[in-house]
């Protein structure tokens, strides 16, 4: 008697560790008639390959789709959410590249007198591409906060308050990275910046093009900070220039976490679909552009990556990633009506 009991604990235990490779909603779910199978499955075959390698494979498939990226055996219900979620990760992630090749694009174009009519069009489609995806990730910010503070004040706040802090512990620290923004722009607004001369709003290109050259300063030190060492970098600011992309990475994290646990009105279900094929359509929207950037002689014999050509072109690959996964998550939230 106490070796079946004791067999039966066993099975158990290797049925919730097998249980683990699920998301925590299938789990909750499936997940003591998934124990159930898998004990009674140990009585018949107590050793199966075959059958943890099913498990672990259908794991992962489950958990592709609990992100929103894939439409299989995930369910069904918070799916938009998770999309949203994860299309503010990937595009929060691809904007500090994005913003670094459009700097170097515009400015390639503004440096040159003659400016040839499709590299003037792809140019202005990374310009309008990065701006709106820009915009939609501001907003998307802006509206989680609100729901969050909503929410605290209903007094339904325990489960938003773990990604809150990391949401407000990663913001800080980008915060505290383009301290120096604001005051670089009024310099240039007010025409005090000492290195040229302050461009006005009668001259839309100038403008852009100097803020261009301000996104530069400020994205190279994001996706080159191994070659902080070698300048006059101060030791504090050199750590945080390495800390920034994984303070992305949380805080997109946290604001995933945050859209599947904020209470949205009933139009944000399909107001979400909406925003992730927008995010989708324009990334690729950008790829796009910059590609026929390159084609149509955007470089023009100039470096046209400041990071050095191997970085430059693995940067390029993950970018194109990156475009492929948001707008897999645009088409899929399409298609999603419940």
């Amino acid at each position: 008697m106490d070796t079946r009991v004791r067999s039966k604990l066993d099975g158990t235990r290797r049925a919730v560790r097998l249980l683990r490779w699920y998301p925590i909603a299938w789990r909750e779910q499936y997940g003591d008639e998934f124990v159930d199978h898998l004990e009674q499955e140990f009585v018949d075959r107590p050793v199966d390959l075959g059958r943890t390698v099913n498990v672990v494979y259908k794991g992962f498939a489950a958990r592709i789709a609990d992100v929103g990226l894939s439409n299989g055996d995930g369910l069904a219900k918070g799916r938009t959410r998770a999309a949203v979620g994860t299309s503010f990760v990937l595009t929060a992630l691809m904007a500090m590249l994005a913003l670094n090749f459009w700097s170097v694009a515009m400015g390639l174009w503004g440096g040159r007198r003659y400016h040839p009519a499709p590299d003037t069009v792809v140019t202005g489609v990374l310009s309008v591409a990065i701006g709106f995806l820009l915009v939609i990730l501001i907003a998307m910010v802006v509206t989680v906060a609100v729901c969050v503070l909503r929410q605290i004040m209903r007094g339904r706040a325990r489960p938003l308050v773990v990604p809150s802090l990391f949401a407000l512990g990663a913001g800080g620290l980008l915060l505290y990275d383009v301290r120096w923004l604001p005051r670089m722009l009024v310099q240039y607004a007010h025409g005090t910046e000492p290195l040229r001369p302050n461009p006005t709003l009668s001259q839309p290109l100038r403008v852009i093009d100097e803020l261009a050259r301000i996104t530069w300063m400020l994205t190279q030190r994001w996706v080159t900070p191994w070659s902080q060492n070698a300048s006059n970098t101060p030791a504090v600011q050199t750590v945080v220039n390495y800390l920034v992309p994984l303070a992305v990475l949380i805080l997109g994290i946290s604001i995933a976490l945050l859209v599947r646990r904020i209470e949205l009105p009933h139009f944000g279900e399909r107001l979400g679909r909406a925003t992730v094929a927008l995010q989708g359509a324009l990334a690729a929207s950008f790829f796009v552009a910059y590609a026929l950037w390159f084609v149509v002689g955007g470089p023009s014999g100039d470096t046209p990556f400041w990071m050095g050509p191997q970085a430059g072109g693995a940067y390029l690959a993950i970018l194109a990633l990156f475009a492929v996964l948001i707008g897999r998550l645009g088409i899929l939230a399409r298609r999603v009506r419940a």
